[in-house]
């Protein structure tokens, strides 16, 4: 039997009004819910996952450290982000673990605000890009050591490598005989992805506080397309700007959903690359380098491929990590993810060129 939602929610610090509560589908690890006063959407309760985040403490202090950090930026920022309160228990916990050991929070609901799942229109694309350009700046104020590990090695490529062939050479549900030309293509460029990490390792790219996680249904718009908040901050962790692009880039630029069992519909939306890169680019540029900005397109590669070698590994290991709907989910969702990189591969040079337009427009703008 699930948990009580009604009793869940008397445990934290806000008023009994005859709460409705609507889970909500965005996302593949913790159970999310919309909680409904007979008038309006007031909170987000979610049951954490903690098989994935086993440190409840760190990441709770680390979410409300960000949230704090966020609060006092956009504060002094024209048209920033709106920052999401985290709703303590009546004993001023910042989560509730409930008699079956399962943790519960709380956190304010932005009002007026959507997700979007796939993003078509370019003011759209720049919206996200200003808006996680945004959040970096409002985080940069944390020093990277203050923060807990929520999920160790999230973006180390070695991690994630040595992962893939363990689950190739276990082969725990007999599929791996169903992906060979999946297995050969991530195989075939495992080489060439080394570069950015190899950079990061020898500190030719800075840490940074950095959100980890940017899909875009991890924003909230509000209904004329304005980008107005930055959700989910479980993965806020220390790493690098160029994860933060490349994951954006990854769900906005594709022109499918992440789950299109047709590849044919799968490709690579320059247009859209460009928007977010210049949404991104103008509201984060006094924090990053050159060598993070010039290696953009390559960084939309790295996170793609990665996370298509992270969708088939849980395929090859019997679906044990991502949710998923049906036995395949996971195998449709690693397809995508490498035909995307197939194209971006193609487009490389094109989105070079992008790149070289927006620094080209800003240094104008600026003389």
């Amino acid at each position: 039997m699930g948990a009580d939602l009604t009793d869940i929610i008397s445990c934290f610090d806000c008023e009994p009004v005859g709460y409705r509560f609507l889970p909500l589908t965005v996302g593949h690890i913790n159970q999310t819910y919309r909680v409904n006063s007979p008038e309006k959407p007031l909170y987000i309760l979610q049951q954490i996952n903690h098989k994935i985040f086993r440190d409840i403490e760190g990441l709770m202090n680390n979410t409300e450290m960000v949230l704090k950090a966020l609060s006092g930026t956009m504060r002094y920022i024209n048209d920033g982000l709106k920052v999401q309160q985290l709703v303590k228990t009546r004993d001023a916990k910042l989560y509730h673990c409930d008699d079956s050991g399962n943790y519960w929070r709380l956190f304010s609901y932005i009002e007026g605000g959507k997700t979007i799942e796939t993003v078509r229109k370019n003011n759209i694309a720049y919206e996200g890009g200003r808006a996680f350009g945004l959040f970096l700046d409002g985080v940069s104020s944390i020093k990277p050591s203050s923060l807990a590990i929520t999920i160790p090695d999230f973006h180390s490529m070695l991690k994630r490598y040595s992962a893939f062939l363990e689950a190739l050479s276990t082969d725990a549900v007999g599929r791996s005989s169903e992906v060979q030309k999946e297995i050969a293509l991530i195989k075939s460029r495992y080489d060439r992805m080394q570069y950015i990490p190899n950079l990061l390792n020898t500190g030719g790219i800075p840490e940074r506080v950095v959100h980890n996680d940017t899909k875009f249904n991890n924003l909230i718009f509000s209904e004329n397309g304005k980008a107005i908040a930055v959700t989910d901050l479980d993965t806020v962790m220390p790493g690098s700007a160029l994860f933060d692009f490349g994951d954006a880039i990854r769900t906005a630029a594709n022109t499918a959903r992440e789950d299109e069992p047709n590849l044919q519909k799968v490709g690579f939306d320059i247009a859209i690359f460009e928007a977010f890169a210049a949404g991104y680019i103008e509201s984060a540029e006094h924090l990053l380098v050159d060598e993070e900005i010039q290696l953009f397109p390559e960084a939309a590669m790295l996170i793609t491929y990665t996370q298509g070698m992270r969708f088939l590994s849980d395929f090859l290991n019997g679906d044990t990590y991502y949710r998923v709907r049906y036995p395949r989910h996971n195998l449709v969702r690693a397809n995508v993810h490498l035909q995307l990189f197939r194209e971006m591969e193609k487009q490389m040079p094109a989105m070079r060129k992008a790149i070289g337009r927006i620094l080209s427009r800003l240094n104008i703008e600026k003389s």
